[in-house]
């Protein structure tokens, strides 16, 4: 039987390892499943059909924000419930789960269904680019029950300690979707509907064994009946947790629908599929940082609530300097050869010096996310709710917003790059101020 983390008196850096490397690998194996669809469009299909459904992916983030509404509440009650052992509470949480899945699933389909060429068309593109969308789009939409039901679920999986099980459900989906797409795009001919299809095959597959899991009474915890049902009792609790993250998300599809206009009004369609190869790179490179910094909150949350100050501080210094050690590894291969990498996404495509100064210019963000995200999860650990969840918000609002409208005014699509980067930097250095003010707080009221 495995040794439990001793939160308290365990070594710091021996935590970060045995927390972080199942966090990032289980994130690592969600962001290739994400990046299955756009790689097999690009290299069967063409960069129009690539570059359509990339653009899709503000409109992804619609479902993504109610899956965070849902997983996040349900995961943070059953977590809680697991603590406090109260079993009538964990009874009520995965009927009460896949009530909410459906309720939500309900309301972003039948719209999606019935307004599906209204909605793409908000994303400004046209001819091939908004033909490949809605074609990707009118299926995509017919598995959001499944992306929220599965992911919600297994979040619970998550919740109850069992972050290996949760990843070796995730892993077997995305090695479906890995086989099935090209098969369904190369062989079958299906175009980007294939792919479309893989990935609800997939994400079928990956709630039929979350389901079975618990079905099969699998779970550590108490699950009850497995049924539908809406739990009032735990109902406020789940939505008033979840609501933080939905908020969170939200400002995040305000950002990136506001990106993505800016391309399609300042690209070309060569800027555009460029933008969104840098951009899906950037993404999956930034998944291991996020990963890492999932394992942070409970060491910080624990030893702030034993009143072990010094761990908590030296455990923010511990994370920030990983990270950023874990940043320069990833960017590394990216300043030495930018267009071999993104030759992966976009084959045969030769990068002119904007090009490679604009994507280097990209991933060095990734050394200053380990200042941002280590802030936010501290202040979530500490119970500043009000800090972590305004901060985001307001960044898109008072930074981002006004800075990539007044670059891309002047300097058209390469002010989105030079916004970027910008707008990421004052917001870590804004963070860090405040994060260093609340560490002194710590250390002063500890006597350290």
């Amino acid at each position: 039987m495995k040794k439990k983390p001793d939160f308290i008196n365990d070594n710091l850096w021996k935590l970060l390892l045995k927390l972080s490397v199942p966090s990032i690998l289980g994130m690592m194996v969600i962001s290739i499943n994400g990046l299955v669809d756009i790689f097999y469009t690009s290299y069967f299909i063409g960069r129009e059909a690539f570059t359509g459904i990339s653009m899709l992916f503000p409109l992804m983030l619609v479902v993504t924000s109610v899956t965070v509404l849902v997983a996040a509440g349900s995961a943070s009650v059953l977590s809680r419930a697991i603590g406090s052992n109260q079993v009538e509470v964990q009874k009520k949480i995965i009927p009460n789960m896949m009530a909410l899945s459906l309720i939500g699933a309900t309301v972003v389909t039948i719209p999606g269904i019935i307004f599906s060429k209204e909605i793409v068309s908000v994303l400004g593109i046209s001819g091939e680019l908004f033909t490949y969308a809605l074609e990707y789009y009118k299926i995509y939409i017919l598995g959001a029950l499944f992306s929220i039901y599965g992911l919600s679920a297994n979040g619970l999986i998550r919740a109850e300690g069992k972050i290996e099980q949760a990843m070796r459900f995730t892993l077997v989906s995305v090695i479906l979707n890995l086989l099935l797409t090209p098969i369904f795009i190369g062989v079958l001919h299906m175009g980007v509907a294939g792919a479309a299809w893989s990935s609800i095959a997939a994400m079928f597959l990956y709630s039929l064994l979350t389901s079975l899991y618990f079905i099969l009474g699998k779970a550590t915890f108490n699950t009850g009946r497995f049924r539908i049902r809406l739990e009032y009792t735990i109902l406020k609790n789940v939505l008033s947790i979840g609501f933080s993250a939905f908020s969170m998300q939200l400002s995040n599809l305000f950002r990136q629908f506001l990106l993505f206009r800016l391309v399609v009004l300042y690209g070309t369609l060569e800027a555009m599929a460029f933008f969104n190869a840098a951009f899906r790179l950037f993404t999956f490179l930034a998944i291991p940082l996020l990963g890492l910094y999932q394992s942070m909150q409970p060491i910080i949350g624990i030893n702030y609530g034993a009143n072990k100050s010094h761990r908590c501080l030296k455990g923010v210094y511990i994370y920030r300097l990983v990270g950023i050690a874990l940043g320069i590894v990833l960017i590394i291969p990216i300043l030495a050869f930018p267009e071999t990498i993104i030759n992966i996404i976009l084959p045969n495509k030769a990068l002119n010096e904007t090009e490679i100064f604009n994507i280097r210019m990209i991933m060095g963000i990734l050394l200053v996310i380990p200042i941002s995200s280590s802030s936010i999860i501290l202040f979530q650990s500490i119970g500043e709710a009000k800090l972590a969840t305004l901060l985001p918000i307001g960044r898109q609002l008072f930074l981002f917003v006004p800075i990539v409208l007044i670059l891309t005014k002047y300097f058209g699509i390469e002010g989105i790059y030079y916004g970027l980067a910008l707008e990421n930097v004052l917001y870590a250095f804004v963070l860090w101020i405040i994060s260093r003010k609340i560490l002194q707080r710590i250390a002063l009221k500890a006597g350290l």
